[in-house]
């Protein structure tokens, strides 16, 4: 019997692999996406946590100012956004829209027995916000409870209110 000489793979074997990998991308496309969606909650989580610390600095060296006069007392709100040199050095935009600057104010509130000074925050790139974990409108979200749960596509504008009384400051 003569010999065939065997170079190359048959069509069922190439149809294997190509199973084979497409069952691969179909787990691996998902975990991927997921995995960047995740990096990008992280990164606004961290600019927005930034922008705390920066007012929160700013407040502890008396750097707020309403007027002229030192805000210390009350409660009082500081407009923040990425696009200001005082609040990021390097500027920064949002991880989902790479022309939106993340903007909004940091609400303080000093109590007047205790002195101490809580945070709390509301942002928005114009797409993507803060959001409480079971909603999609913008919500203030304290210092202590920012999460890249909180970061979700929402409706509205982050702005500093304009009620009588609010007391608005701004960085010197």
């Amino acid at each position: 019997m003569k010999r065939m000489n065997k170079k190359g793979f048959t069509l069922i074997e190439l149809l294997a692999v190509i199973v084979i990998m497409g069952i691969l991308m179909l787990v691996a496309i998902p975990a991927v996406q997921r995995y960047i969606n995740n990096s990008k909650g992280d990164t606004y989580v961290n600019t927005v946590k930034e922008m705390v610390n920066v007012v929160k600095t700013s407040d502890a060296a008396g750097e707020l100012v309403n007027a002229g006069s030192t805000c210390n007392s009350g409660t009082y709100y500081v407009a923040i956004t990425t696009a200001d040199s005082k609040i990021l050095e390097s500027g920064g935009k949002s991880p989902y829209n790479k022309t939106a600057n993340i903007a909004g104010y940091v609400k303080v509130v000093v109590d007047a027995t205790t002195q101490k000074h809580t945070y709390s925050v509301e942002v928005t790139d114009g797409t993507y916000g803060l959001a409480a974990t079971d909603g999609t409108t913008l919500a203030e979200i304290s210092e202590d409870a920012l999460s890249r749960a909180n970061v979700k596509q929402v409706t509205g504008t982050a702005s500093v209110p304009t009620a009588t009384g609010t007391k608005t400051c701004t960085i010197q």
